[in-house]
């Protein structure tokens, strides 16, 4: 699936596209991106880090309910290729509320390199993230964001109010 994208590199427009198996290591190295740079406190990754994540993604890039959206550094460069920006989303089953189909959905792992942010990238990639999560019939969707994301996704409508707070614990 390809769909054209609004992230302007400079003029042109580039593609939005589905990741594939072969993103795997582009998707890895730009989620530890994303740590290092958008984490609030300190993280070390480690080779062993990055072979988990490879091995998750896999799965994950196999599944019905995730889907990983990503933009080629070099216009249709294709699968394998050096990736500028990726988001990905999944969407669960729950059981049903009296008005809705009990499907909620989790967009995350949003990173853009750089020297592509500022260009529509987020954007794009958090539209096509949410129309699939539509697409999935998902009633709701939630996320995590970065500081220097908040205002990508205020702007698309999300925020912190509602009538039930999220809370989280470690186990």
């Amino acid at each position: 699936m390809t769909r054209s994208g609004a992230c302007r590199a400079r003029v042109r427009i580039v593609n939005i596209r589905r990741a594939t198996q072969d993103d795997v290591p582009e998707i890895v190295r730009l989620k530890a991106l994303l740590m290092i740079d958008g984490w609030p406190f300190d993280i070390e990754l480690d080779d062993a880090w990055r072979e988990r994540c490879a091995r998750v993604a896999r799965q994950l890039l196999a599944s019905d309910g995730y889907a990983c959206f990503v933009i080629d550094r070099v216009e249709g460069a294709g699968p394998g290729s050096p990736l500028a920006s990726c988001v990905t989303a999944t969407v669960e089953q729950h059981l049903p509320g009296p008005d809705g189909s009990g499907r909620s959905a989790y967009v995350g792992d949003m990173c853009t390199e750089a020297e592509f942010r500022g260009r529509g990238c987020g954007t794009a990639l958090l539209d096509a993230a949410l129309q699939w999560c539509r697409e999935q019939e998902a009633g709701w969707v939630s996320l995590f964001s970065t500081e220097s994301g908040d205002a990508l996704y205020r702007k698309a409508g999300f925020s912190d109010e509602g009538p039930f707070q999220h809370l989280s614990m470690s186990l």
